[in-house]
């Protein structure tokens, strides 16, 4: 009888161990070793005592999904890939179409077969996930019309829920400006009162830091949004843009360190767009040997929206300044271009985290909005599918990161493609 007990235990076990390890999208462990051990109570009962081993899906796809019209990629990676990938209705479960896997390649440091699977063929809208033999499936996904619109939309509202509320940052006051600046058509008007709904939003705003206060370090900036705010609001309210224009001026006098800063050139590039003032085109002007030595400023965001801001301008320019400012821009928009695919490599991408990818984006995205190059157009809707799931652990970045408005100047750029 102790026999057959024995038995019908090594048999409940046995179907126990394959149970649990019979996840086919799970990558193995290669050393042959088992993620489960067993430990003793103080009592002698057996006490299951385990880690459960991290799950990531070795198809990568945008959790957010794709545009029904544009281009649909997602990244394979496994000790083994197939030849053919399966997009799948996720309510039918049937497969509604099929593709080739392509550019595969062995990646020696990862130990891993990478591929690419392009279902850009494929327009129907609808919920979907994708398949393959070996390495199981991905996450589920959209494919929709307006897909950047509808994201731009999202984000836009998140942001001027925090204006609302007054909690909205100076930088990220900026980039919404600046996003508005370039891309106005893309920005309602609910009411139809001929003025975009964002202005007046940051109206709001602007009072709620007028009661609270600007931090010492933020002086600069601010005083660089109140000038361009007044800029474009002077055709919906002159008085209230004269204003906003005059505090801005008082705000940048009280900047205590008239140093060769970024925030500072950006509120003089402001400031002498807005009024012309020969005051500030000096003081513009005093910074053109810095420029002339250096080569990494449009790193810094004041100095990019300052070089934007003064190629635009209607006012009197140093040319030479302007030419170099063009040229800058261009040669850090295609030393991206050059070395993105490893920035965002969906495997083993190198990049030191949000922050820097969406620096980079930002700077080609400049670029892009004077060339309007189609390749920095494609590098940009890249950055955005890596941080939006396309990476390794499949994290997305742009749900779990706090509201920034640099994402709405890119999801601006693309959804303005749309048509």
């Amino acid at each position: 009888m102790k026999g057959y007990h024995r038995y019908i235990l090594y048999t409940v076990c046995t179907l126990l161990v394959c149970g649990l390890c019979g996840c086919g999208g799970r990558e193995e462990t290669g050393d042959g070793t088992s993620p489960y051990a067993a430990a003793t109570g103080m009592e002698g009962t057996p006490i299951v005592d385990y880690t459960v081993p991290q799950m990531s899906p070795n198809i990568l796809v945008d959790l957010y999904g794709y545009p029904a019209a544009g281009r649909k990629e997602a990244a394979l990676k496994g000790s083994r890939l197939p030849e053919s990938f399966r997009l799948i209705d996720s309510d039918t479960r049937e497969a509604v179409y099929t593709g080739a896997v392509s550019d595969i390649t062995y990646d020696r440091e990862s130990g891993l077969y990478l591929g690419r699977a392009d279902f850009s063929d494929f327009t129907k809208e609808g919920s979907f996930y994708l398949e393959c033999g070996y390495i199981g499936q991905s996450y589920r996904f959209r494919i929709e019309e307006r897909f950047f619109g509808k994201l731009f939309e999202e984000q836009y509202e998140r942001l001027t829920e925090e204006c609302r509320e007054g909690t909205l940052s100076v930088s990220n006051a900026v980039v919404l400006l600046e996003a508005y600046e370039w891309y106005g058509e893309m920005f309602p008007d609910a009411d139809a009162d001929q003025v975009p709904d964002v202005l007046p939003e940051l109206q709001v705003w602007v009072s709620h830091m007028e009661s609270a206060g600007v931090e010492e370090s933020e002086t600069a900036l601010y005083a660089a949004f109140l000038a361009k705010f007044s800029y474009h609001y002077q055709k919906f309210d002159f008085g209230y843009a004269t204003d906003c224009l005059k505090r801005a001026s008082t705000v940048f006098g009280q900047v205590q360190t008239m140093g060769r800063d970024a925030d500072s050139f950006f509120a003089l590039t402001e400031l002498y767009r807005a009024t012309g003032l020969s005051t500030y085109r000096n003081k513009i002007l005093d910074y053109k040997s810095f420029f002339e030595n250096n080569t990494s400023y449009p790193e810094e965001s004041g100095y990019l929206y300052g070089i934007m801001t003064y190629m635009v301008t209607r006012q009197s320019v140093d040319l030479e300044m302007c030419d170099g400012f063009m040229g800058s821009l261009m040669h850090r928009a295609e030393e991206i271009s050059g070395r993105y695919a490893d920035i965002i490599h969906p495997v083993t991408a190198r990049n030191n985290g949000t922050e820097e990818i969406l620096k980079r984006a930002v700077e080609v995205s400049c670029a892009n909005y004077i060339m309007n190059n189609y390749q920095y157009t494609n590098i940009v809707e890249q950055f955005l599918h890596y941080l939006m799931g396309t990476n390794r652990e499949s994290v997305n970045f742009y749900e779990r990161d706090e509201v920034r408005a640099e994402y709405l100047l890119l999801l601006a750029q693309l959804a303005s493609g749309e048509g």
